[in-house]
């Protein structure tokens, strides 16, 4: 395979997009639990969403282990009942390999590091009001804050709070079990930093680089890496294809 190799301190991000790959096909590496979960989903999109995502963590997380995408061992639990959700792990014998998952609109994003827990997020930005999330998701401050913009500003600012909220609680592997109202980030218009949340980890821990989805999307990656600066890099999966094959996915 044409693949980066996931060397010590990186983190790898892999984008693709739902719309580009048949369902039957992504379905055929995906285990039985995976499939009875992508056959719940009431929306196509939704379930396109799922199975790409499903897909794509197979896909690279094989690449880097030199198996086949159906061999490996995706673990999913939840500490609040015994369906299979949540965040995922990588069982090997080998060193760790943390990833997270997230999916919006057409853009699917799988994150890859073997330097500590992470979590993913990505999100459209909105397009019409969003007051009933604004006023469970975010602080009194971050309210205020984002009153002051001009409201054509109000959307993308929102999305760009949200997603450091939803990758550090993915990270910890919490989820939104713990309201994102109690966890401050700063401003939209500042670097990603953690301010503070209702953990015993100290929000310094937590480290963020902002990631670039493309246009009317924003996306971060938060890191648990206990002070050591990881190198993010970006790739499509299309950088995966087997040598003198066709593409595995068509470019967004």
């Amino acid at each position: 395979m044409i693949t980066p190799v996931l060397r010590a301190g990186e983190c790898r991000i892999w984008w693709a997009n739902p719309q580009h790959r048949a369902a039957e096909s992504m379905a055929e590496v995906l285990s039985e639990a995976e499939l009875e979960r992508a056959a719940r989903f009431r929306r196509d999109p939704d379930r396109r969403r799922f199975l790409t995502g499903s897909w794509l963590l197979r896909v690279v997380t094989a690449a880097q282990l030199g198996i086949r995408p159906e061999d490996v061992d995706v673990e999913r639990k939840c500490s609040d009942c015994t369906r299979h959700h949540g965040k995922p792990h990588i069982r090997t014998q080998g060193p760790p390999l943390h990833v997270s998952v997230s999916h919006s609109g057409n853009r699917v994003a799988v994150a890859l590091t073997a330097e500590g827990p992470l979590g993913v997020d990505v999100e459209a930005v909105p397009s019409t009001p969003v007051d009933d999330l604004v006023r469970c998701a975010l602080s009194e401050d971050e309210r205020r804050a984002l009153e002051v913009l001009p409201e054509s500003e109000r959307y993308e600012a929102f999305a760009r709070v949200w997603v450091r909220k939803e990758a550090a609680l993915k990270a910890t592997g919490h989820g939104l079990r713990i309201s994102p109202d109690k966890v401050r980030v700063s401003g939209p218009e500042e670097s990603p930093e953690l301010l503070h949340w209702p953990l015993a980890i100290p929000p310094a821990a937590v480290q963020y680089h902002a990631l670039d989805p493309g246009d009317g999307y924003v996306g971060v990656v938060a890191l648990l890496s206990e002070g050591r600066r990881a190198r993010v890099i970006e790739s499509h999966v299309t950088d995966l294809q087997p040598v003198g094959a066709a593409p595995l996915l068509v470019a967004a």
